[in-house]
């Protein structure tokens, strides 16, 4: 019989709570925030009620503390144990049942609320409509709050009753009684021994949790950061959480377009500028020690890499740094992460400004070439699909000497006159308002100045993310709109197309209603244009007296002037 290094026990939901409400129970380093989305904590509470298994939960019998963090954020922990797997469900647990607060991955504090039907026998997360429906109870954090579940199930069915639904009042109270019974559910608990130490249980976290893929390399990461560096992990997770923060009188990472850097993406930055690797997976190998070509594991290779990572990290955090870089990707039009289709390609040029000014590219070059990267990068889908092996290529490729050499001809061979002339228009055939092409069309008017149609307004200043609107002001327009192009047997991926979209006022949006361009263009620009059509044609994109023309006619013409626009907003760069 081997010497193992765990124990098997059994604990019910109840027992496990009330310690994390006591602070028995809390998170080491290790462990990423809480990620999950709602309808995950809502189908766990479901497979609890019936009585289906969850799997089990991993703890860490600890001697003394060094590094935690707390699942309930109002006591400071003390814990005996700490989670190394199950966490999401123990923090989603711990905030339906127990009515409390957690802490969300940027910083902030939320309740999970989950609502049940017991009528239907049907979980839900809540929202207003089911606030308002008294078949449903909103929130059954108050079923397990009440100690007297017979109160709460007549006051329950009275509200029923009074709203005159018919219901089996014995089923009802049979059903809320089992989601009662959920805290006697009893888990399976792998408790590991005392006497391995962080490097040990590390290594398990990344074992488990590779497995089943449930984390992403860079999770692996911060594991090992938690051992070997956690300095540097705590100042990872607070730049992503102060760049939510609106800045006082101090410089933060808060910043003009309103990003927001997740680990991920700030450690995908850091490995290209270290270690010019793309694959997150080859530098959690470099961290751990590895050389990547005898695959022979040394301290000293290991103490030497992360070296490299923490200078790299200190430029990829530093402040002017980041906040150049954020001026550049605005300076191109894209003023609002809402325009950024690619928050991988954000952060991989990231990364190439940065090895940029390693290499003392002059800075009016570097940035023009950044700006030209980083749009191009979008325009092609260059690093959607197998983004890390291109980005691992591309890093191949980069020295002192080429560094602007192999920017220019990567841009040169990727936007041919094809590309803009055919693939281009053709990228353009959308009907998704985050259709990267059209994002770039709107970055491209916003860098020429251009205002809302018939309007003093500035497209810019519209989508300003720091100017919140009480009342909504602007629309997104169909130039045909919806119920002329209906009326000829169009669907809506149809009508929708990007190509047949204009920023209106309101008002105006409201005073066309569903007239045929026909009718109200012509009027408009008589009354707010002073009749200049060319203006109106050249600054939108408009084909010349398109509301005559056949609407696929149209958006085909149409579709070819937005192209023209970005090719020459991309030449501006």
């Amino acid at each position: 019989m081997p010497n193992l290094s765990f124990n098997l026990k059994n604990f019910t939901i109840e027992n496990l709570l009330n310690d994390i409400e006591m602070g028995n129970i809390a998170l080491p380093e290790i462990q990423r925030p809480y990620v999950w989305d709602p309808t995950k904590a809502r189908d766990l509470i479901d497979s609890l009620y019936k009585g289906l298994p969850v799997g089990s939960i991993i703890l860490w019998d600890i001697y003394e503390v060094n590094g935690v963090k707390e699942i309930n954020p109002e006591i400071k922990s003390n814990p005996k144990y700490l989670v190394i797997d199950g966490q999401q469900r123990l923090t989603s647990l711990f905030s339906i049942i127990k009515n409390k607060n957690i802490i969300s991955k940027s910083g902030q504090k939320f309740k999970l609320k989950i609502a049940f039907n017991p009528i239907e026998e049907r979980f839900e997360v809540s929202n207003p409509a089911i606030e308002k429906d008294v078949r449903w109870i909103a929130d059954i954090s108050e079923i397990f709050e009440k100690p007297a579940i017979y109160s709460f199930i007549n006051n329950y069915v009275s509200k029923l009753e009074e709203k005159g639904i018919t219901f089996d009042e014995g089923q009802v109270a049979s059903k809320i009684e089992r989601l009662k019974g959920i805290i006697q559910y009893p888990f399976s608990i792998i408790e590991l021994s005392s006497e391995l130490n962080p490097e040990q249980v590390s290594e398990i976290f990344v074992r488990i949790n590779s497995t089943g893929k449930r984390l992403n390399q860079s999770d692996f990461i911060m594991t090992l950061m938690s051992v070997y560096w956690p300095e540097g992990r705590k100042e990872i997770e607070s730049f992503y959480k102060e760049s939510f923060k609106e800045a006082d009188k101090r410089p933060s990472p808060y910043n003009l377009i309103k990003i927001n850097p997740t680990p991920e993406n700030l450690i995908r930055s850091i490995v290209g500028l270290a270690f010019r690797r793309g694959r997150l997976g080859y530098a959690y190998l470099i961290l751990k020690g590895r050389d990547l070509e005898n695959k022979i594991i040394t301290e000293e290779l290991r103490k030497k890499n992360f070296e490299k990572f923490k200078e790299a990290q200190r430029e990829v955090l530093d402040l002017i740094n980041w906040h150049d870089f954020v001026k550049i990707i605005y300076s191109a039009g894209f003023i609002s992460e809402e325009l950024i289709s690619s928050k991988v390609t954000f952060f991989i040029t990231y990364s190439f400004y940065l090895i940029g000014k390693e290499y003392k590219i002059e800075y009016k070059y570097l940035e023009s070439l950044i700006r030209k990267w980083f749009v191009a990068s979008i325009l092609t889908q260059r690093y959607t699909g197998s983004s890390e092996s291109i980005f691992e290529e591309d890093l191949k490729n980069l020295s002192p000497s080429n560094y602007a050499a192999y920017i220019e001809n990567e841009i040169k061979v990727s936007l041919t006159d094809d590309f803009w002339n055919i693939q281009l228009p053709e990228r353009l055939k959308s009907s998704s308002l985050r259709n990267y092409a059209f994002l770039t069309y709107i970055s491209s008017l916003i860098r020429d100045n251009v205002k809302i149609l018939f309007s003093d307004t500035y497209l810019k200043d519209y989508l300003n993310p720091f100017i919140k609107e009480k009342k909504k002001t602007i629309d997104i327009h169909h130039i045909f709109p919806k119920a002329v192009l209906k009326g000829k047997g169009l669907n809506e991926e149809e009508i929708d197309q990007v190509a047949n979209y204009l920023y209106l006022e309101y008002k105006d949006n409201i005073r066309i209603k569903d007239k045929h361009p026909r009718e109200y263009f012509p009027e408009l620009v008589d009354k707010y244009e002073n009749g200049n059509f060319e203006m109106v044609y050249a600054t939108y994109d408009l084909p010349e007296e398109f509301w005559s023309m056949e609407y696929e006619r149209y958006l085909e013409k149409r579709r070819e002037l937005m192209a023209n626009r970005i090719r020459k907003y991309f030449s501006t760069l």
